[in-house]
């Protein structure tokens, strides 16, 4: 009990002394924006290096969020701004799995993604008339959006990722001297482009566990038949799946969870009984996705939301 009136008395100390003005307001606000820009900065760090954002990082940006918005609905005395978020979070959360489901992004991209949502809920309140920040003066609170802001950041994202692509398309064509034949073959080499960011070729030796196996191809059906007996048995760890079309074959990982030990043992007893014959193999990357979330945010921040912005230059052009 005790307890309680003394968190009750910190929050009371807060609202009265922080939130005191509107300027004082908007300052917070500022220095909140910016330390969610610090913590997915930190997010990007570890996608690139390590290829995984900590849980904890996530963890961290969604109480962060929560006690923000607690605040916030305790100096308006309007409890339906914490509600507001809280649906708001649980609707892109929706949206989050949807896209992990289908392969869009990976778990540590969801739980980063889930705690940005509701970190940035409050800007949404204009979309129930609820607009107490008129003078923060962020471009995105000047244009007609009907989505979440959060959503804006990863649209944003998203043109960045296809930006780069585009890039390395004309760079690789520049490199190659084949730029004469680049209008013609542009569907061609965006595949190729795509297919180069996304993919690697490792030597036998060098297979790891997690390693997601693209399509390996080979004429023998003794190694589609071991593959699939050993998967079928019992207790099995293996997560290859064999598949026939017509005289050929290929083996594949059958989900996201990649290669397994029993995965490499069996594709290395395969190849020294001279049944698969190629010693490289197709490795599906991920690529890294959180860096582009932070140039969508920092894009968001500074121009708004760039759907809206290409939208309205077609308007004045068309």
């Amino acid at each position: 009990m005790y307890a309680c009136i003394f968190i009750g008395n910190i929050l009371d100390l807060l609202v009265n002394h922080y939130f005191s003005s509107s300027h004082l307001l908007i300052k917070s606000c500022q220095i909140h924006l910016f330390l969610i820009l610090l913590i997915l900065l930190i997010a990007d760090y570890y996608d690139l290096k390590f290829g995984i954002i900590p849980n904890k990082l996530s963890l961290i940006l969604l109480i962060y969020g929560l006690f923000f918005n607690l605040i916030l609905g305790i100096s308006f005395s309007n409890p339906f701004i914490f509600i507001f978020s809280i649906a708001l979070t649980a609707l892109t959360t929706v949206i989050s799995f949807f896209l992990w489901h289908i392969g869009f992004w990976g778990g540590g991209d969801l739980k980063l993604f889930i705690g940005l949502s509701l970190s940035l809920s409050f800007l949404d309140l204009d979309l129930i008339n609820l607009n107490y920040f008129s003078n923060l003066n962020l471009a995105i609170l000047n244009q007609l959006i009907l989505y979440p802001k959060v959503i804006s950041i990863l649209l944003n994202g998203i043109l960045m990722a296809f930006a780069l692509i585009f890039i390395s398309i004309i760079y690789d064509a520049i490199r190659n001297k084949n730029i004469k034949s680049f209008t013609r073959l542009s569907i061609l080499n965006s595949n190729l482009a795509f297919s180069q960011l996304t993919s690697k070729i490792v030597s036998i030796e060098s297979l790891e566990e997690g390693m997601v196996l693209n399509e390996y191809y080979f004429k023998n059906q003794i190694a589609y038949d071991r593959i699939n007996d050993e998967r079928n048995k019992s207790n099995s760890n293996i997560n290859l799946n064999a598949i026939q079309e017509e005289n050929i074959y290929y083996f594949s990982s059958l989900n996201r969870m990649g290669l397994t030990k029993e995965d490499i043992k069996l594709i290395n007893a395969l190849y020294k009984m001279d049944i698969i014959k190629n010693p490289k193999f197709n490795i599906k990357v991920e690529i890294p996705f959180m860096p582009f979330i932070t140039l969508g945010y920092m894009g968001f921040l500074i121009l708004g939301d760039f759907i809206a912005i290409i939208s309205g230059f077609i308007k004045i052009f068309f």
